[in-house]
């Protein structure tokens, strides 16, 4: 059986999170017409008011003293007339279109490029207790042995703890087609650790596996469907290449609904990854010797299928500051999740914006799953070949295949997206 790994915590190719509105000296008020295309506006205002105009003729009257006049008194030619003025005021407001850049919406306009730097560090781990009884299969094509498979059981108990470490630096960079089509490159670099901690199995155990690299690269087309006063929906379908591991393909569909400064949007996704070296994937622990443990999560496949839906609410505080919230259930191929992510973006400018983000487990369907562990022994020792009856006991390569049942299962990332938009 081919050895094969996927990292634990994969970040998928997905567009980068923005948003179109605008905003106008009347911020508040001129959004709820239209959140996310304003244009400018003319209007026309007509006022009536009577004004009070001196009479051409004065007259003198003495007996209030010089300099003083008098109007309508009997007697006299002096008075004043009441005109009314009818005016017309013409005033163009301006404005600005305002692109919250955190938003869930987002693909830049004809002719723009945006750039989401998302920088990420998350943790994923699980117990376990690895079950007594296995098979041991030789693997040695000059043993007398080869290929023959003889049941053992464990004197004892093994468990342990695996935790998985992830830093990640992940680029996706937009360009707009056209105002409706946009197309996204994205690269990642991550930093992977693999942890086995509180073996009880041997004094030590495995050694720890550690991968990084620029692993990641993908591209694909996003589309605006539909963008109104009060709808909002966009489609998408990207390739991904993931170094040593799989071809990964993406589709998504996200659809929102407008009320004055809030969306609320539901969204859907689908992927199907082609392995392209080995048949199995889970946590792999690999030591210089060519030894190996595999806590496999599936084995005996060429493909892996995810599928999540959801919900969300993006909300503009004001000009400055917005807030996401979003909840996803998903089919993992092996297991399902129920997760949470919230995010806080703060937007000093059109064409910049930070995004602080934070996601964990609400439920994971791993605890109390059996899964399979394989383990490859290269030059077994005298020890490792005790109650191995009928395995030649000069076989060089054994492996060992036997169960082992998830006792709880957590995973949570934290990161910052610097967005730019030009």
């Amino acid at each position: 059986m081919n050895k094969y790994v996927v990292a634990l915590i994969v970040a998928a190719v997905m567009p980068a999170s923005a948003a179109f509105g605008y905003e106008t000296s009347g911020y508040g008020s001129a959004m709820k017409d239209n959140f996310y295309y304003g244009q400018p506006t003319t209007r026309r205002a007509t006022s009536s008011r009577a004004v009070m105009n001196n009479a051409t003729t004065r007259n003198y009257n003495p007996d209030y003293g010089a300099g003083y006049f008098t109007t309508n008194d009997s007697g006299y030619k002096g008075s004043y007339n009441t005109k009314q003025t009818t005016t017309t005021k013409t005033s163009r407001s301006t404005q600005e279109r305002k692109y919250f850049l955190a938003h869930p919406f987002f693909q830049p306009l004809k002719g723009r490029f945006s750039s989401v730097t998302d920088i990420s560090y998350g943790e994923n781990n699980f117990k376990f207790d690895m079950f007594s009884d296995a098979l041991v299969t030789d693997l040695d094509q000059k043993s007398s042995t080869y290929r023959k498979t003889v049941p053992v059981s464990l004197e004892q108990l093994i468990s342990g703890k695996v935790k998985t470490t992830q830093f990640v630096v992940k680029e996706d960079f937009g360009f707009g087609i056209t105002d409706k089509l946009a197309v996204v490159l994205t690269g990642q670099y991550d930093s992977t650790e693999l942890k086995l901690k509180d073996w009880t199995g041997e004094q030590s155990g495995p050694v720890d596996s550690k991968d990084s690299g620029l692993n990641i690269f993908g591209a694909g087309l996003q589309y605006r469907i539909v963008d109104n006063a009060n709808w909002i929906a966009t489609m998408a379908g990207f390739y991904q290449y993931q170094k040593d591991t799989a071809n990964t393909f993406f589709a998504e569909l996200k659809g929102g609904y407008k009320i004055s400064r809030t969306t609320i949007y539901g969204v859907g996704r689908l992927s199907y990854s082609k392995l392209t070296d080995g048949d199995m994937y889970g946590s792999l622990f690999e030591e210089d010797t060519g030894d190996w443990l595999m806590l496999a999560y599936k084995t005996d496949v060429d493909s892996v299928v995810n599928v999540e839906g959801g919900a969300g609410v993006f909300a503009v505080m004001n000009k400055y500051v917005t807030l996401n919230g979003e909840m996803l259930f998903g089919h993992y191929d092996w297991h399902n999740q129920l997760s949470i992510k919230g995010a806080i973006g703060f937007q000093p400018g059109d064409m910049f914006a930070l995004n602080l983000y934070a996601a964990g487990v609400l439920y994971d369907s791993a605890k109390n799953k059996t899964q399979t562990y394989i383990n490859y022994n290269v030059n077994p020792t005298s020890e490792d070949l005790v109650g191995l009856s009928g395995i030649d006991p000069n076989t060089t390569v054994l492996e060992t295949e036997g169960s082992y049942k998830i006792k709880n299962y957590n995973e949570y990332r934290v990161g910052i997206q610097a967005i730019l938009y030009f």
